[in-house]
């Protein structure tokens, strides 16, 4: 299918094949085939008639067709090329979907041991709709020994099912109105808004960050929220850590959410569904004897070329915050706190779909049970991780090796970046990360589809509801947690699609050609066989002149030639150079062809 026709939306199909939605149409007096069925009510006869011209949805389903979601927009096309690397090595490859692939091995090895997954009779029978006593016991353990929550949880404070969003909507069926809105810190996680819209039709009111930190919210800014919101406001949902900046709220923001909420009526949901996926706080504080934190950096010969190059520093960076539960903080107000939590990332089992929620509240839970029928697992499913999850040195073995890998793959990811000056907004948890492509020069949407037709998806920022402005639009949020090979491979294209590879005749004629002489009067005076330094004046100011995704040269020193403040770059491949803003970029050497 063409990329145009699948991103249509469905109302735009529908009138293409003249559905009709809106009315039924009368059915014809003489018409004498008719047949009417007859059913006894309350000694009252109805009729149904049945309907013509086609299928009829409700006004709620209509709605739905015609609000446009980008995330599934994205999925559909990878979905009719995905790419394999042996059966459709051109095919697009998928590092827009937050899943994690680094542990198949580990995991599948696990679960497919008979004695983790072994189905028993008791199992063909329908099960505990909010899940067995003894998998949410063994999960409020799990996350006692590594929530920390001031109050210990215990299987009544856990209700589990078929996944996160499913449960954030229950959540909105037992704690909203339909019409009614929440806040949410933003750019947000875009699945928020199906996900509570969709079913339960509660809707989302952004809240503006501060300019310097994406993770700062201020009580101003909530309040001008709240204000401006046409919706009744009933509460708080947030992320932590943050989706899509992959960071930590501090304790003290989160406080902040909570006592705001408190004194304006409200309850507060955290999602901490990568909460067991935070790398920089769990390798930091797990460093085996005799290492450094440098061991678990990746040492591939890419990473060790391009390793000492400076990253372009976001203007959203902000400070780093060390992981904290919500469950853990003295909470203002407990009962109206709750929170979600699921398998899906921390433990690589997407496809699963288990989701846990979590409340204080008996009441909460009391209504969110009522209704869990709608949401309830499979009985099968349920005993595995049972099985899992009281093997407990086996799985916080699985933890800290699974954020082992994701720390090395963020780190090998973000070396290749700061090689070809991509900016990018620092993580320390989850497993993608936000980058800054306004350097491409294309419209957000533009650029998603070159990617697209490039070979890869990733997620652009209009898909976590961003501001329709210069800042917040052509961010991109990219996910690392794949092998190496692959990886690499995503990058190569992604290289390919945003780096121009020719400048203007003026700028060519003015920079690139005495830079080149320049260039080739160094070559003359430090050649040799393996290694050729090249020169780049600092004062040009031209595009990138990229080709080729090898690691970068290495700045030799620095030198003067012809008045001219220049950098002496060594390129042990000797293929080339980037010219670049030199001004704003300090280093600028990569795999070029010159």
């Amino acid at each position: 299918m063409p990329i145009a026709t699948a991103l249509e939306p469905i109302s735009v199909i529908s009138n293409k094949i003249n559905l009709e939605f809106n009315n039924f149409e009368k059915v014809p007096s003489h018409n004498r085939n008719l047949k009417v069925t007859s059913i006894q009510r309350n000694n009252k006869k109805a009729r149904i008639f049945k309907p013509l011209n086609g299928p009829k949805l409700s006004k709620r389903a209509l709605e739905i067709q015609n609000e446009e979601f980008l995330l599934s927009k994205g999925i559909i096309i990878v979905r009719n090329n995905k790419y394999h690397p042996e059966t459709n090595p051109n095919g697009i490859i998928n590092l827009g979907t937050a899943e994690n692939k680094l542990n198949n091995v580990e995991m599948l090895s696990k679960i497919n041991d008979p004695k983790i997954s072994t189905v028993t009779p008791e199992q063909l029978l329908y099960g505990p709709n909010p899940g067995s006593d003894r998998l949410r016991e063994e999960i409020a353990k799990l996350l006692n020994r590594h929530f920390n929550p001031k109050v210990l949880l215990s299987k009544e404070n856990i209700c589990v099912g078929n996944g996160c969003g499913p449960l954030l909507n229950l959540c909105g069926e037992v704690l909203f109105d339909a019409g009614d809105a929440f806040l949410v810190p933003g750019p947000f996680y875009g699945g928020f808004e199906a996900d509570i819209k969709y079913g339960a039709r509660v809707y989302p009111v952004p809240v503006q960050h501060e300019k310097d930190d994406c993770l700062k919210v201020s009580e101003e800014a909530l309040e001008e929220a709240l204000r401006n919101s046409s919706r009744p406001v009933k509460g708080i949902i947030i992320a932590n850590p943050n989706n899509p900046f992959r960071r930590c709220y501090s304790a003290e923001q989160l406080l902040l959410f909570c006592n705001f909420a408190k004194s304006h009526g409200l309850f507060v949901i955290c999602d901490e569904i990568y909460g067991l996926s935070t790398w920089n706080d769990i390798v930091t504080e797990n460093i085996e004897e005799g290492k450094t934190i440098e061991d678990y950096e990746c040492h591939c010969d890419q990473c060790q070329h391009s390793k000492s190059i400076k990253r372009i520093e976001s203007d959203i960076d902000g400070q780093s915050n060390k992981f904290t539960s919500i469950f853990s903080l003295d909470l203002p107000d407990p009962e109206n706190t709750h929170g979600l939590w699921g398998f899906s990332k921390d433990f690589c089992l997407n496809g699963l779909r288990i989701g846990v929620t979590i409340s204080y509240s008996k009441t909460v839970m009391a209504a969110i049970q009522k209704i869990c029928f709608l949401t309830c697992i499979p009985t099968n499913i349920d005993n595995i991780l049972v099985n899992i999850l009281s093997d407990e040195k086996w799985t916080d073995e699985f933890i800290l090796n699974n954020n082992r890998k994701l720390f090395k793959s963020y780190n090998h990811l973000t070396n290749s970046l700061n090689a070809h000056g991509i900016p990018y907004v620092k993580g320390d948890s989850g497993f993608f990360i936000y980058i800054d492509l306004h350097q491409a020069g294309l419209d957000e949407y533009d650029l998603w589809m070159k990617l697209l037709e490039g070979g890869l998806y990733i997620s652009p920022s209009q898909a976590f509801f961003s501001k329709d402005n210069y800042e917040e639009r052509n961010w991109f949020r990219i996910c690392f947690a794949v092998e190496q090979a692959e990886l690499d491979l995503s990058l190569d294209r992604l290289y390919k699609s945003t780096v121009p590879y020719f400048v203007g005749i003026a700028e060519f004629l003015t920079y690139v050609i005495p830079l080149i002489y320049r260039s080739f009067r160094l070559m003359m005076k430090w050649y040799s066989v393996e290694s050729i330094e090249f020169t780049v004046a600092k004062s040009v100011d031209v595009e990138i002149i990229r080709n080729g995704f090898s690691p970068p040269c290495e700045r030799s020193n620095t030198d003067s030639i012809d008045n001219t403040n220049t950098e002496i770059i060594t390129c042990n491949n000797g293929r080339g150079v980037i010219i670049n803003k030199w001004e704003e970029l300090e280093t600028i050497a990569s795999n070029a062809l010159l």
